[in-house]
This record gives structure tokens, C-alpha cells and sequence, in this order.
């Protein structure tokens, strides 16, 4: 039985793509209500995914594999508000599980080549990983979290214990004012020294290109400068109201902070979209549509694929064999791969870029841009 709450990362996304065989995928989305006879509620809510999963070819091995992985997370996890799973099985094996928390849409269920995971890139995509740092003149607060819905980690940066304040009472004349006044200064900049370099070390150590920062207008100030010059270069700063002292804004952070990081996901998908279009010229290193993106793939150009989530309902369908390189449009003659079958365009795309070590990034729908027909790349090299 696979573990559920699983990372959603590389290694098991390989697991579920490796093969290039038919996978058999589950995303179940809002629980139902909870009432005693929930039992029968789930056998009512299963029922169509795996009629829907033997139709397009499932073995009853997998069918069942695939229901004894999620029932029983779902039904525990409904008391608490989270019936949330996505599931893949293959060869009546579970291959990963995973917990979605507050995975928007209807259930899904899919059994085809490659496995269909592209629901999990953009719900992952959608909760990326964050740094945020509440600071005032005395230290700083920080919360960082890898993303996927995870419980952040929290740290404090404490300032020195014979902290100064500005307006210490003065005297010769304003001498003394003045001395206490450049101690106090010395000692903020001590502390957002102290705080920029913990902030740098959660970025560094959660991979995260999100920094959220709230806090006393000085002390921010002394912070940003004192950052390294890669987080100004590669991290989106968003700056929200709030201190660290007890003034009401600790009851709606975590929401203030969700909308702002998912802010800041939708900045850096139009930022790589410009780079897209900036790279869209005859020498440039974006490739669009379905032949020159799967040409791309192909040769293993591919440094980050882009697909547009429309592109999932399409039906368009490329060529793909067992290898990641094995790919190509369905207009061409059947390649003479080991293998060699039909997949949709969305899956096998984005299976040749996670198996040849590419990014992935997914242009949400009514985003009111994307590449042509749906997929396009920008390369590492001509």
C-alpha cells in the first residue's frame, strides 16, 4: 500500500510515468457530507469512477487496488473537513497517493498512457513553496513552508537583550540623545542583519521563490537592505500589513498570506510567459504548437515546457513510445518504437518533459493567453 500524503515531487511523478504503460488515475475532489450512513455514500460516490476506469480498460487488479487506497483516507479524513486524494495505480499496484487538501472540481477518473497528472503540476503549481518574515526592531518572526498545502515551520530571530530604544531620554545637551540614537540604529540593523540572513537560509532551504514580509516600516526597510542579491534577482517580494505585536492581523494572516502567495504564482506565470514571447523569434529559444514543442522534446531541448490547461479537454493525441524522447504528432506514420501507442497531447508532453528533467508550467484556463494549440516551450539550447 503506498503512503499517503506523499511529496509531490520528481521521483513521484517518475513512478507514476516511468512505464509509458496505461495508468489508472483517480482524483477524488469535495468530500460529500458526512452523516452516518457514509459508508454508503462512498460506495454511491465509487461506484462511477470505477465503471468509468474498467470502461476505458482498467483490470478489476487495479480497480480494486485504486478503491482500497482511497476509501479508506477519504472516509477518515472526511471528519475533518479533507476527503481530498489523488491515486495511481497500475498492474493492480498502487504506484502513489497523494492528499490534496481543497483540490477544486468534480472527481475524476482516467486510465490511460501516460498517467494523467497534470491536476496534481497545476494544483501544486497553485500552492508553492513561501518564506514569510514578520519583523520589527527587537527580531523577527518566520513561518516557511514547502508548499502543497503543508504546515509551515516556524522560527524566531531574537534581537540582544540590552536592545536600545530611539527616544531613550537624553541629556548633556543632546549629546547622550544622539549616542542612544546611533546605539539604537546599530542594534536594528544587528538584528535585521540576523534576520535577513535566516530569511535567505529558509529560502535557500525550502527552494522557495516566495517571500511574504510584514512588519515595522524601519525595520522592513533595514531588512530588504540587507538581503543577498539573489533573492532581490529570483524571489517575488510581497509585502502585507501586520506586526508582530498583538494587534489583531496574527486571526487573518493565513489567508492574507495564501491570497498573496497565490499572487504571486500568477505574476511569475505571466513573468515567464513575456520571457516566452521575448524568446519567440527566429533565433530566439521558444519553439510553439504541437510539431516544433514535441520536436523540441524529442531531442531533449526542452528547459520549461508550457501547456495550457485547456489544452487537457483538447482530445488533441500525439505518438509516444517507452522512452521519454519517443515522441511525435499523430499526423506522421506510426513510429516503429518498442511500444509505440496514442496518448493525449496534454500527458505525453508533459511526461517527456518530466522524464528528460524539464519544468512544467501550466497556463491556467481564462488566463486570456498561451502558446498555440496549447503547448510551447522555451529551450536550453538551438
Amino acid at each position: 500500500m503506498a503512503v499517503l500524503d506523499q511529496q509531490i515531487d520528481r521521483h513521484m511523478l517518475e513512478a507514476v510515468l516511468r512505464t509509458g504503460e496505461p495508468v489508472a488515475a483517480v482524483y477524488l475532489g469535495a468530500a460529500p457530507d458526512v452523516t452516518n450512513e457514509y459508508q454508503l455514500q462512498w460506495d454511491t460516490r465509487w461506484r462511477p469512477l470505477a465503471t468509468r476506469l474498467r470502461e476505458q480498460g482498467a483490470d478489476e487488479g487495479t480497480v480494486a487496488a485504486l478503491e482500497a487506497a482511497v476509501a479508506a483516507p477519504v472516509t477518515t479524513r472526511a471528519a475533518r473537513g479533507s476527503g481530498h486524494v489523488a491515486a495511481f495505480a497500475q498492474d493492480g499496484r498502487v504506484l502513489a497517493l497523494v492528499s490534496l487538501p481543497d483540490l477544486p472540481g468534480p472527481d475524476l477518473a482516467h486510465y490511460a498512457a501516460p498517467g494523467h497528472v497534470l491536476p496534481l503540476l497545476m494544483w501544486k503549481q497553485e500552492r508553492p513553496p513561501y518564506v514569510l518574515v514578520v519583523i520589527d526592531r527587537t527580531g523577527a518572526d518566520l513561518e516557511s513552508s514547502i508548499g502543497m498545502a503543508s504546515l509551515p515551520v516556524r522560527s524566531t530571530v531574537e534581537g540582544p537583550d540590552d536592545e536600545i530604544e530611539r527616544n531613550a531620554p537624553g541629556g548633556w545637551e543632546g549629546l547622550t540623545q544622539g549616542r542612544y540614537q546611533r546605539r539604537a540604529e546599530d542594534s536594528w540593523a544587528h538584528n535585521a542583519a540576523a534576520a535577513a540572513e535566516a530569511v535567505a537560509s529558509a529560502l535557500q532551504r525550502t527552494e522557495a521563490r516566495v517571500l511574504v514580509v510584514a512588519g515595522d516600516v524601519r525595520a522592513v526597510q533595514l531588512l530588504m537592505e540587507r538581503l543577498p542579491t539573489w533573492v532581490h534577482k529570483d524571489v517575488t517580494v510581497k509585502r502585507v500589513s501586520g506586526s508582530r505585536a498583538a494587534d489583531g492581523s496574527q486571526r487573518t494572516r493565513s489567508d492574507v498570506v495564501a491570497s498573496v502567495v497565490r499572487e504571486a504564482c500568477e505574476e511569475q506565470t505571466a513573468a515567464l510567459w513575456q520571457r516566452f514571447l521575448e524568446e519567440r523569434t527566429p533565433n530566439g529559444l521558444a519553439v510553439e504548437g504541437v510539431h516544433s514543442t514535441l520536436a523540441a522534446l524529442a531531442l531533449g531541448r526542452v528547459a520549461t515546457l508550457l501547456i495550457s490547461a485547456d489544452a487537457d479537454a483538447s482530445g488533441e493525441q500525439a505518438w509516444m513510445g517507452h522512452a521519454p524522447t519517443e515522441v511525435q504528432p499523430t499526423d506522421r506514420p506510426e513510429p516503429p518504437w518498442t511500444g509505440a501507442r496514442r496518448g493525449a497531447l496534454a500527458d505525453v508532453a508533459v511526461r517527456a518533459a518530466i522524464l528528460t528533467g524539464a519544468q512544467v508550467r501550466v497556463i491556467p484556463a481564462g488566463a486570456g493567453f498561451g502558446p498555440e494549440r496549447g503547448v510551447g516551450a522555451i529551450c536550453r539550447h538551438h
